[in-house]
C-alpha cells in the first residue's frame, strides 16, 4: 500500500524540477537530427557536405544546452563531471546517458574537422569531393557510431523515467517507440528548416515530405496503441490526466492539433510552398517535445 500511493504522488512532491522536463523533451532532438542527415545523406550525397555542416554545429549547439540543463538541474557541476568520469555505475541509465552525450559530442567534433577537411579540398569543384583511404574509413567509423550513440541517445529517457514513480507513462510498451518516432520526428523537422539553400531541392522536398508523413501515421499510431495497452494503475490514471483531466488541453492542442494535425495539413495542401513546410517543420517541433514532456510529467 505505501508504495502504490508513492506512485500517484502528485507532481508538487516530485524531486525533479522542470528543467529536467525540458531536458527530456529537447535530447530527442540532436539525436534525431543526426539519424535525418544520415538518411539524407545516403539519399542525396551532392547536398551532404552544406546540410552535414549545418547539422553538425546545430547537434553540437543542442547538447551543449541539454548538458547546461543537465548540470543546472543537478545543482552542482562536479555532479555531472562525476557521472561522466565514474565507470562504476553502469546501472545508472542517467549517468550511461551523460557519458553517451560527452561521448556523441566527442565525434561530433572530429566529424566537423573532417567535414572542414573536405570542404576545404571541395571548394570550387562541381560535386563534393569523396574522401580517400584512411580516411574514409575513420568518416565511416565515426559516422556508424554517431548513428548508434544517437539512437541510444533518442530512447534512454525511457530507462530513466521508467525506474521512478515520477513518470508512470514511461514505463509502458509503446513508450520507447513514441520516444525513437519524436526524436526521428523532430531531427527531420530541423532538416526542413536548415535545408534552405541547399540544391537541387526539388526531389529532396518530395523525399523529405514522404518520411515526415510516414513518421506522423507511425506517431499517431504509436499513440494510440500506446493508449489501449496502458494497464490499471498509476500509468492509467496518468493517462486519464491527458485524456480527460488537467493535461488535456495541452494534449488535443498541442500534441494532436500542432503536432500531428497541422503538419499533416502543411504537407498534403500546401506541399509545394516551402513557407508552408517550415510552418509544418515547426509544429512537428512543438508537438513532439509536448508529447515526451507529457510522458515525464503526466
Amino acid at each position: 500500500m505505501p508504495t502504490q500511493l508513492a506512485q500517484v504522488a502528485p507532481m508538487a512532491n516530485s524531486p525533479w524540477g522542470g528543467l529536467l522536463a525540458v531536458y527530456f523533451a529537447m535530447i530527442g532532438v540532436p539525436s534525431g537530427l543526426t539519424l535525418a542527415v544520415w538518411w539524407h545523406r545516403q539519399r542525396y550525397p551532392t547536398a551532404a557536405l552544406t546540410l552535414d555542416w549545418r547539422a553538425g554545429w546545430a547537434c553540437l549547439g543542442l547538447l551543449a544546452a541539454a548538458g547546461a540543463l543537465l548540470t543546472f538541474d543537478l545543482g552542482r557541476p562536479e555532479r555531472f563531471t562525476l557521472m561522466l568520469t565514474e565507470f562504476g555505475g553502469w546501472d545508472s541509465p542517467i549517468s550511461l546517458g551523460a557519458k553517451i552525450i560527452a561521448l556523441k559530442v566527442f565525434l561530433l567534433g572530429v566529424a566537423l574537422y573532417m567535414l572542414s577537411r573536405r570542404r576545404a579540398a571541395s571548394a570550387g569543384a562541381a560535386a563534393p569531393l569523396p574522401a580517400r583511404g584512411a580516411t574514409r574509413q575513420l568518416e565511416r567509423a565515426v559516422t556508424w557510431l554517431l548513428v548508434a550513440s544517437s539512437i541510444a541517445l533518442a530512447i534512454y529517457p525511457v530507462a530513466v523515467l521508467a525506474r521512478t514513480w515520477v513518470s508512470p507513462l514511461a514505463g509502458t510498451s509503446g513508450s520507447a517507440l513514441l520516444f525513437l518516432v519524436t526524436s526521428l520526428l523532430t531531427g527531420y523537422a530541423v532538416v526542413e528548416l536548415i535545408a534552405t539553400g541547399i540544391e537541387p531541392q526539388g526531389k529532396q522536398d518530395a523525399g523529405r515530405r514522404s518520411v515526415m508523413l510516414l513518421l506522423l501515421m507511425t506517431f499517431g499510431a504509436a499513440m494510440v496503441f500506446t493508449a489501449v495497452s496502458v494497464p490499471v494503475g498509476p500509468a492509467r490514471e496518468s493517462l486519464d490526466a491527458v485524456l480527460r483531466g488537467d493535461w488535456m488541453l495541452l494534449f488535443y492542442g498541442g500534441v494532436l492539433g500542432i503536432g500531428l494535425a497541422v503538419p499533416v495539413l502543411m504537407l498534403l495542401l500546401a506541399r509545394r510552398r516551402r513557407a508552408a513546410r517550415m510552418l509544418g517543420a515547426v509544429a512537428v517541433l512543438v508537438g513532439s517535445c509536448l508529447a515526451r514532456f507529457l510522458v515525464f510529467t503526466a
